[in-house]
């Protein structure tokens, strides 16, 4: 069983800290390069975030199809706003947005 103090650290702010963490001994040039490959990360995951938006919208409400396509939805949702964590800690330890050729 894990005791309260053990799960303290499972919080946002904690997991905040635990990449800045990660990321403090890396050169910048490192944390460049790990920035600009996080927000294309990023943009790839709110654009398949978009299209399973719009097919769940786009679904029949009354079929077992909507709600997949919502789970879907939702799922891609929360990985994108991880992602978005991830680009915003790496941004701010690189201390500028870097520019991120198109692909």
């Amino acid at each position: 069983m894990v005791s309260g103090k053990e799960t303290d650290g499972l919080s946002g702010a904690d997991a905040a800290t635990t990449m800045a963490n990660l990321i403090a001994p890396l050169a910048k040039d490192e944390i460049e390069k790990l920035t600009v490959e996080a927000i294309r990360e990023h943009r790839e995951a709110v654009a398949k975030a978009e299209a399973a938006f719009h097919a769940w919208k786009s679904a029949d409400a009354a079929t077992n199809r909507a709600t997949e396509l919502h789970d879907e939805y939702t799922k891609l949702m929360l990985a994108s706003r991880a992602q978005q964590m991830v680009v915003a800690t790496l941004v701010e330890r690189l201390g500028h947005i870097p520019n991120v050729p198109a692909s």
